[in-house]
């Protein structure tokens, strides 16, 4: 065994809840032998995302097992979906997010495709993954601010996802870093990060708690502040070792940091050019990860069984109104041209 992963201050947990949708369909792995990490955020609804999801944590896995990379582990992962597809255990349009950590004697590693993201706390949040998404292109680019992007019509519009690339256009992110004591990785589904803000997530983080119990914190403050999709956390926390090396390894990449102490990002576009055409950004999209929430109610089963919708309903209700106010009218014509 990894004798870092088998630290006693290195605390492992996770918790994930179904929210308002029929079924989870987020997958979530912890295995301390190898000292893997994964969470896996199914889409397609009722085109089996739980199985995508579930054949991804699987297949990296064994594939880590085995010797090989996070990359490389996802690419696999990325074919054996798609052939799951092809031989009928799984659906057209299935598919899924991934996230995945893998911690090493000299830090840690991590690779994802997706919106499903890993953040590192230290006092600071720190955003380790860039969305593989509409949203963030824009927000990359200066076209739309943080707060635009938190409530954009189109924030579920993914770029890629593992079995919806086919060989060779999967693009697979990755970074690299080492925890500094009392310092943790948090990976969560768009469960979490859709209805709390980096301020919320930084009010959990800082409390004193089991890595199982923040995660349940997280999960819970989700769901009280409207999130309605599944909803995935899980917390790597290391409080450190007499040995610790002098200097923390930095990320080799992030994508911006907030202070909670001043509520301000750092690494955000300094300006925003407005851009509010998102029509061909989104036909261009391979991939189209969309959970809209019903404008209006749902139609009653019998009416949804004949196809009728509130506009049809309407639109016979004027029509009977106006044709009746017509045979009135004649009528009374008939009526003074007889006396």
């Amino acid at each position: 065994m990894n004798r870092f992963v088998a630290a006693e201050h290195l605390d492992i947990g996770g918790y994930s809840d179904v929210g308002q949708r029929e079924q989870n369909e987020d997958t979530y792995l912890i295995d301390r032998e190898l000292g893997l990490v994964i969470v896996a955020d199914g889409i397609g609804g009722h085109q089996c995302g739980e199985v995508a999801s579930a054949i991804t944590c699987a297949v990296i896995q064994r594939e880590i097992a085995a010797g090989a990379t996070l990359a490389t582990a996802i690419t696999r992962a990325n074919n054996e979906v798609i052939n799951a597809v092809h031989s009928g255990s799984g659906k057209p349009g299935m598919g899924s997010t991934v996230i995945a950590v893998l911690l090493t004697p000299g830090g840690y590693e991590l690779a994802w495709v997706g919106d499903s993201r890993i953040y590192l706390w230290d006092g600071k949040l720190s955003l380790l993954t860039r969305d593989h998404s509409l949203v963030q292109s824009q927000l990359a680019s200066g076209q739309i601010s943080m707060e635009e992007a938190r409530t954009h019509p189109h924030r579920h519009v993914i770029l890629q996802a593992v079995g919806s690339q086919a060989a060779g256009q999967l693009e697979i992110g990755t970074n690299a870093g080492r925890l500094s004591p009392n310092s943790c990785l948090l990976l969560c589904s768009d469960g979490i990060t859709d209805p709390l803000d980096s301020a919320q997530l930084c009010q959990v983080l800082r409390c004193s708690a089991t890595a199982d119990e923040t995660c349940e914190r997280l999960v819970t403050m989700a769901l009280q502040c409207g999130g309605k999709d599944n909803a995935t956390a899980l917390l790597i926390a290391y409080r450190g070792v007499a040995n610790d090396p002098p200097q923390p390894m930095a990320p080799d990449q992030v994508v911006w940091v907030y202070d909670p102490a001043t509520s301000t990002y750092a690494g955000l576009p300094d300006r925003t050019v407005r851009h509010v055409d998102y029509k061909v950004e989104i036909e261009r999209s391979p991939v189209q990860h969309s959970k809209p929430t019903p404008a209006r109610p749902l139609l009653s089963p019998a009416r949804a069984v004949t196809g009728e919708s509130d506009t049809d309903r309407r639109s016979a209700t004027w029509r009977f109104f106006w044709l009746t106010t017509l045979l009135g009218t004649l009528a009374v014509a008939v009526v003074w041209s007889v006396f």
